[in-house]
């Protein structure tokens, strides 16, 4: 068996407030690793040992703060522990507080380890969109990416639906909706500016415009939400780009009610 990797929790999650915002078995996952970075195959693991006066006698926590090791260390032991042990990765030998990482937890221990904390600059990035999306985080944090775009180009052809609703034009849905919510005036052009002496062209700007936000609902949403098996992968920033798009349509949106 491999050596099992070194990488601290804290390089994964630099704080306990990240450490947290990651899924509980993903927290599991990293505290295993360090379990078994220090206690090999064979040694028995007692639980009292870490919560001793001095709170991280092991370096389970190095990398945190002086000041967050003890508040590190309690997290670890409560919810993470109670998910290795729930999922049969470590088990109370003896029933006296000793533990071993079973045969299973060390065939997780060999997996690479794919849930990691996003990169935050993106998370710092959702403050800059639309109010509607600024709460994706736990997309990022799940990495759940398609999930997040799907569930942003919902909420633009939800918009558009509240829209038809307050106009009661319920017959109206789909693709066409953002047509016939401007053709028939219930939705204004947002930029009254624009070829404002040019009737051709601000026809074709029209035009184009309510074909853009068509695409919200013909392209984005329903590829995403309908058939995300067939589509490639994408990465936090991909997926940050495509919230940005649902950002601008709900913006645009918001302009012309």
């Amino acid at each position: 068996m491999s050596a099992p990797s070194s990488k601290t929790i804290a390089e994964i999650a630099p704080s306990l407030t990240e450490l947290k915002k990651l899924p509980v078995h993903t927290q599991g996952i990293l505290l295993l690793r360090r379990l078994a970075h220090f206690f090999p195959k064979g040694q028995t693991i007692c639980k009292r040992n870490f919560m001793t006066s001095m709170p991280d006698p092991y370096g389970i926590a190095v990398g945190y703060s002086r000041a967050e090791v003890p508040q590190v260390m309690k997290h670890l032991l409560g919810a993470p522990w109670q998910e290795l042990e729930r999922q049969f990765y470590i088990h109370n030998v003896s029933g006296d507080g000793w533990y071993e990482i079973t045969e299973e937890g060390w065939q997780e221990v060999e997996k690479e380890l794919h849930a990691v904390a996003p990169d935050r600059k993106v998370i710092e990035a959702l403050a800059l969109l639309h109010r509607d999306l600024q709460g994706y985080g736990h997309y990022f944090q799940e990495h759940k990416l398609k999930e997040a775009v799907s569930a942003a180009f919902k909420r633009v052809e939800n918009r558009l639906n509240e829209v038809r609703d307050s106009a009661n034009l319920s017959s109206l849905s789909g693709v066409s909706l953002p047509h016939e919510l401007y053709k028939s005036g219930t939705l204004k052009f947002p930029l009254p500016k624009l070829a404002a002496n040019n009737q051709k062209s601000r026809e074709a700007y029209d035009q184009h415009l309510r074909n853009f936000l068509a695409a919200g609902i013909g392209w984005f949403r329903n590829a995403f939400d309908h058939e995300p098996h067939n589509l490639p992968d994408i990465d936090e920033a991909g997926a940050l780009e495509y919230l940005f798009i649902a950002s601008h349509m709900l913006r645009i949106i918001d302009k012309s009610v």
